[in-house]
């Protein structure tokens, strides 16, 4: 006598996250005050790519069909701006431009930035032409001296 046993399968998850953020200034609350760096970029450009396995799935296809992004590949683009980041010892990546290739045989992604490193320097409080000069950008921040319009 002979017996079948189904097999059981465990599905495993597993959650890593490296994040990066672009530059996107805000006005602050009143009670902090507003502080100005400099951004130092290269004038080399760098070029990177990250192989990654292809965990894409039907969703994400099918969202990026639709226009709607990846959340599997807005992960892989910020994974590899990250490791451009430390292996470049910058803050930034400016202007980053992602080419993404999925391999012959679809195993594999292959994700490519290509951006100038920066990194900031010359941190100080912000003055009055600083807060003039981001009114230009519509970031209105109240310097000492300066009249909020």
């Amino acid at each position: 006598m002979t017996s079948c046993v189904p097999t059981e399968y465990v599905t495993r998850y597993r959650y890593d996250e490296n994040t990066t953020r672009y530059i996107t200034p805000t006005t602050q609350p009143t009670f902090i005050s507003p502080t100005i760096a400099d951004l130092d970029i290269s004038s080399t450009k760098v070029v990177e790519s990250e192989t990654y396995d292809n965990t894409l799935s039907y969703y994400d296809v099918d969202n990026l069909n639709k226009g709607n992004g990846s959340a599997t590949l807005d992960y892989l683009k910020n994974l590899t701006i990250s490791k451009v980041v430390k292996k470049h010892n910058a803050d930034v990546i400016v202007a980053p431009i992602f080419d993404v290739k999925t391999s012959d045989d679809a195993k594999k992604i292959i994700i490519t930035v290509t951006g100038y490193p920066a990194t900031y320097k010359n941190f100080r409080m912000v003055t009055p032409a600083d807060a003039e000069a981001l009114r230009v950008y519509g970031i209105d921040i109240a310097a000492p001296s300066v009249k909020v319009k």
